[in-house]
């Protein structure tokens, strides 16, 4: 690997403008981002943000050369790479009432209030498909507000009662402080995908580098 990355960026250099969705860009890149340069200085890699519909648009629209989104769309245009894993599980602060049980049936879901990620969200798309799945609309949650983060959603809940489902990587610190607790759901499980998205046909040098990569990034 070491030989196919020395080979492949002989003589690289540029500007790779990387439009990823939130969870990915504040919890997944900023280590893998450092590491990238720290090898291939000769590159500017820029770093922006939104959620799925709004990255596959920058794409359309040649704003950013690589895509990092939830899922995959129906969108044809579109070329995919698997990038991680996820799984969104039930947070709550720490104390809440949830929090004392072993778990919870979905069907209690609708019990209890619930922040959720603004329409357009891929998030919001994967937990309105995993819930309908098991006899959940998203609309007969109660819903408290909406908002455009993992971060705002989750700072959010640490100072309510109110729940969220949000990625496991987005709550690594706020677990290691017992500043929050994950509420099991029986029967219910969330997971999605990240892949890197590009136009079909497009061949873009720096973009393959940069998923070559990742690919081979130790997460720890």
């Amino acid at each position: 690997m070491e030989f196919e990355l020395n080979a492949f960026t002989q003589n690289k250099s540029g500007t790779l403008i990387i439009g990823a969705i939130t969870t990915a860009a504040q919890y997944l890149l900023p280590p893998m981002l450092a590491a990238f340069h720290h090898k291939f200085d000769n590159i500017k890699v820029q770093l922006v943000t939104g959620n799925t519909e709004q990255i596959e648009q920058a794409l359309q629209n040649k704003n950013i050369d690589l895509g990092i989104i939830e899922g995959k769309s129906r969108n044809t245009i579109f070329k995919y790479t698997p990038f991680v894993k996820d799984e969104l599980v039930l947070v709550g602060k720490s104390g809440h009432p949830l929090s004392k049980k072993s778990s919870v049936k979905v069907d209690d879901l609708i019990k209890y209030i619930f922040l959720l990620r603004e329409p357009g969200s891929g998030t919001l798309e994967v937990i309105a498909h995993a819930l309908k799945q098991s006899g959940i609309k998203i609309s007969d949650l109660n819903l408290e507000m909406q908002l455009d983060s993992s971060e705002s959603i989750k700072m959010y809940l640490l100072n309510s009662e109110a729940l969220a489902f949000l990625s496991i990587y987005a709550i690594f610190k706020e677990l290691k402080n017992n500043e929050c607790a994950v509420i099991d759901v029986k029967e219910l499980t969330i997971e999605r995908e990240f892949n890197f998205i590009l136009i079909q046909g497009d061949s873009e040098n720096l973009s393959d580098l940069f998923i070559r990569f990742a690919l081979n990034y130790n997460f720890k």
